[in-house]
């Protein structure tokens, strides 16, 4: 089951991530069902440009209402 849905308010984790693309919203859930959980991708759209993250590298900030 993915961590986040589709709505969740995210931000990127690690040591450098440019400040525009801190927070976002997930707009997809890209399951692998072949490989582990954790590599789970995630669509996120950081109002400027839309990514493609795995699970390990995102945290949730706030759940979709």
């Amino acid at each position: 089951m993915p961590k986040f849905k589709v709505g969740d308010r995210v931000e990127r984790i690690g040591a450098i991530v440019p400040t525009y693309m801190r927070d976002g919203v997930v707009k997809a859930v890209i399951p692998h069902n072949d490989l582990p959980e954790h590599f789970t991708e995630y669509d996120v759209d950081f109002k400027f440009v839309v990514a493609r993250f795995y699970e390990s590298q995102l945290k949730l900030v706030g759940a979709a209402s």
